[in-house]
């Protein structure tokens, strides 16, 4: 099992490079894990494509199946090709990077992501957050959740007492508004029967607040009207 993580953890660090080429002591000295183990996960990712090696000296990039597993539909893939092109709307509108995000084992995880910084901006420095409580997509899926896994989150984050009251309204309203760093955030929980739930989240500036708010709620509804089109092609 300790194997299986290492391979996952160097995995993961070569993917968050944004392509740049990672040497095998990169990652072990990054990751903490043996140098000699490291060339080897790494020569073994190479065998099945999940990494290339671009020589001994310059180390490994991305290989062909990281994107090849992405072309059979499921879930999360149809939802987070559905929310692209709307995502990428109200980010160009409101000028602010916005992201869509699900909840997986109390883990929050980006599906998709619009900035105006375009492909060469490096979005987040991992693949998925606990910081749930501070984000919009973060409280919205919470506000989903059954409650003792709710409280478990919520106690995690060292919020007291439990906010009850305020995760029932999000969850009745399907939405969520707060203030932070002088900006207002802003998000919408997508609900479509048959999908994962999942959320969207940005932040703008309070002059924004009333064009985000019915920007976002638009956005919203393109989403789900998108992923319930008949024999929709994504």
């Amino acid at each position: 099992m300790k194997s299986l993580q290492k391979t996952f953890d160097i995995l993961e660090y070569v993917v968050l490079r944004n392509g740049e080429n990672v040497t095998p002591s990169r990652a072990a000295e990054e990751l903490g894990i043996n140098a000699v183990t490291c060339t080897r996960i790494m020569g073994e990712l190479v065998k099945r494509g999940y990494l290339v090696q671009v020589s001994r000296k310059d180390g490994y990039i991305p290989g062909p199946m990281l994107i090849t597993l992405n072309t059979r539909h499921n879930g999360y893939e149809q939802l987070a090709a559905a929310a692209k092109d709307p995502i990428r709307r109200l980010s160009e509108r409101l000028r602010c990077q916005v992201n869509l995000a699900v909840m997986n084992r109390g883990r929050r995880i980006m599906l998709c992501y619009h900035h105006l910084g375009g492909q060469n901006l490096k979005p987040w420095p991992r693949f998925a957050f606990a910081d749930h409580w501070e984000t919009a997509t973060g409280r919205l899926l919470i506000a989903q959740m059954e409650e003792k896994e709710a409280r478990k989150l919520i106690h995690e984050a060292g919020i007291r007492p439990f906010p009850g009251k305020e995760l029932e309204q999000i969850r009745r309203e399907g939405w969520v508004r707060f203030e932070q760093d002088r900006l207002i955030v802003i998000g919408r929980c997508i609900r479509i029967p048959g999908s994962p739930v999942a959320a969207f989240g940005f932040g703008v500036l309070p002059q924004q607040e009333r064009t985000a708010m019915e920007a976002s709620a638009e956005t919203a509804a393109e989403i789900v009207r998108i992923v319930q089109r008949p024999n929709q092609a994504y």
